[in-house]
């Protein structure tokens, strides 16, 4: 309270100050006003004593009594204030002058004037003038007065001296204490805003050691524990962003190490699993007996559905890590569309159910630009789930488009089914990854959860929608909402990734170098080879590759990824320069690895190779990998 009352008390005599000034103020007004009196009153003065001594030296001037004129003038004389009296004609010549000195000054004198008029003596002459009012008196002279303002500065001196010294004071004292209530209050607060400045530069170890006291020096003490605060709230962030960067870097370590990890799992998964599906395959074209060929194809599928387990948390873990990456292109979509129903028409006829494609007269050969192959994924994922869960009547894939601008398509995609259809209150959970609806659709089923979890993510990648409608009665309908842009012509060759889904050519011919280090993968590649009509001649690692480049010419390497003294990405970098240095055209190279991550594929292109095949891979798959470069017509034609 002590310290309150201090700031209050200078708070009061601050408000002082406008009461000195404005009874400065109001001094300075009456002074001003005082000064113009005094000039009034010896200019109502001056013009009096000049009208008066005109009326009465009209007969002096009329008769030329200059005695007259002088008796006036010494009269008037009298007046302390007066200095000179002078006499004119009507023509302005002097008749006479009377004054304190020979020659009258100007300098401190004051000049009044008045007009010497004549009057009329005679009565005609009072009538006339009364009758005419246009007659004017008939101006015979003046007279002026040289009246010194010595009185008048004597008085404003005075007024001065009695008025403005106070007003003056009073405007200095008020200053005074404006100035030193100032360096009171406004020192300390420019120093605590001085402090505050600094703070807000992040400068947090400045404190405040001014001795102040009352209000100012609570807020200095405030601003002082703000100061602390700030510092230890600078520490507690710095090491925060301290353990976030080493955070960070374990996150990133994580996501390396499981980038590796998958990398390592696809390889050591997908190696013995390539002999085991080769193997299946050779098997397979073997004279068997019937129940040995069920045996097979029991076997094979297992496997097909082993490898589509893999490849379902590969991809997505590539999702998940967001290294998976879009390669938009043109492409015609009812190829695609045909492609992806032949790849499961087998399999539909095997349970009994159609598989059916009914498309609008719009889409046909109409050029689209999106992804294919991660629309054939999604499209693929749908179709297999339809029929998986589907054991009466059959599966319907039904293609709708608008136009909605010149060179955009909404297209929707719908996969109908007849199945067991999907519950309302179940279906929020359709899209989760690693889930089934329940524990005896997973039993009876199968399945990682992971498909239609892969199908919505690649969707939303696409640009587009995946949703799902199931009625009650059964039956279910997923459909893919995309806008993509088109084509009504088709373009240039180039520019147009042209889908087929025809057979694969059944004879193969031509010399192919087969690079592997596994003995089971190089026995089962070289007899599918050898089944195809190829010839075939085998290598244990790029070394040797390259040593049988040199001695032979071949149609196509199929080169393994990793081997031991030296690698197929080295091997493949080394024939390249080889080939530069002899003039020789580059020999197609195709990649054979167990490595199904996109990062894999684009460092086997880095390296020179023109293909890549992921291990496990069926028949099929190499078939229509070799057809560019080994066709009949191809070899023939060639080397």
């Amino acid at each position: 309270m002590k310290t309150q009352a201090g700031i209050r008390k200078q708070l009061q005599i601050l408000g002082v100050v406008p009461a000195l000034f404005m009874l400065g103020l109001l001094l300075v007004a009456l002074t001003w006003q005082r000064f113009e009196d005094a000039d009034r009153d010896l200019q109502a003065l001056g013009s009096f004593m000049a009208q008066q001594i005109a009326s009465s030296s009209e007969y002096g001037v009329l008769a030329g009594n200059y005695g007259d004129l002088r008796r006036q003038a010494q009269l008037a004389m009298q007046q302390a204030d007066l200095q000179y009296v002078v006499f004119r004609d009507e023509k302005g010549k002097v008749l006479l002058y009377e004054g304190r000195n020979d020659q009258p000054r100007t300098q401190g004198i004051m000049e009044f004037q008045s007009g010497i008029y004549q009057q009329p003596v005679a009565e005609t002459d009072t009538l006339r003038l009364a009758l005419d009012d246009s007659l004017e008196p008939v101006r015979i002279g003046s007279v002026v007065l040289g009246m010194s303002n010595a009185r008048l500065l004597a008085r404003q001196k005075e007024i001065l001296l009695a008025s403005l010294i106070p007003a003056l004071s009073a405007t200095l004292l008020g200053l005074w204490i404006a100035q030193y209530l100032a360096r009171q209050i406004a020192s300390p607060i420019n120093y605590l805003s001085g402090l505050l400045r600094t703070l807000r530069h992040g400068d947090y170890h400045v404190r405040g050691t001014s001795r102040l006291h009352g209000e100012l020096g609570e807020l200095q003490d405030d601003i002082n524990q703000l100061a602390g605060s700030l510092e230890t709230a600078r520490d507690d962030q710095q090491l925060a962003i301290e353990e976030l960067k080493a955070a960070h870097q374990q996150a990133q370590s994580a996501s390396q190490a499981k980038s590796d990890f998958l990398a390592m799992m696809s390889h050591e998964l997908r190696t013995p699993m390539n002999g085991v599906l080769g193997m299946l395959q050779l098997l397979e074209e073997t004279r068997q007996s019937e129940e040995q060929h069920e045996y097979t194809q029991v076997a094979l599928e297992s496997t097909g559905h082993l490898l589509d387990v893999i490849n379902d948390i590969l991809d997505f873990s590539r999702i998940e890590a967001g290294r998976m990456d879009l390669d938009p292109m043109y492409f015609e979509l009812m190829p695609l569309l045909q492609n992806c129903l032949s790849t499961f028409r087998y399999l539909a006829e095997k349970k009994g159910i159609y598989l059916h494609l009914e498309t609008a007269d719009l889409i046909k050969r109409r050029v689209v630009r999106t992804d294919p192959t991660r629309l054939r994924q999604v499209l693929n994922n749908l179709i297999s789930n339809a029929i998986k869960f589907t054991s009466e009547g059959g599966v319907t894939v039904r293609v709708k488009g608008a136009l909605v601008e010149p060179d955009w398509l909404d297209l929707k995609l719908s996969v109908e089914d007849t199945g067991i259809g999907i519950p309302q209150e179940k279906q929020a959970q359709l899209f989760k990854a690693f889930s089934q609806l329940d524990s005896s659709t997973s039993r009876r089923f199968g399945g990682t959860g992971l498909g239609l979890a892969i199908a919505r993510r690649l969707s939303e990648m696409l640009g587009g929608q995946l949703t799902v409608e199931s009625p009650d009665g059964g039956g279910s309908t997923f459909t893919l909402s995309l806008r993509l842009l088109f084509r009504q012509d088709m373009p240039e060759q180039n520019e147009v990734v042209l889908i087929s889904g025809e057979a694969e050519p059944r004879t193969l011919s031509g010399l192919v170098l087969l690079v592997e280090d596994n003995e089971v993968n190089l026995m089962v590649a070289r007899r599918i080879l050898e089944q195809m009509g190829v010839t075939v001649v085998t290598a244990l690692n790029g070394k040797e590759a390259l040593d049988r480049v040199k001695q032979r010419d071949f149609d196509c390497i199929l080169m393994d990824v990793q081997m031991p003294v030296l690698d197929g990405m080295e091997a493949t970098r080394q024939l390249r320069q080889w080939e530069r240095e002899q003039g020789r055209a580059p020999i197609p190279v195709i990649a054979l690895t167990a490595n199904a991550m996109e990062e894999e594929r684009e460092r086997c292109f880095s390296a020179g190779m023109d293909d890549h095949l992921a291990k496990p891979f069926r028949r099929q798959q190499l078939s229509r990998v070799l057809t560019p470069y080994l066709t009949l017509e191809r070899t023939q034609s060639g080397r």
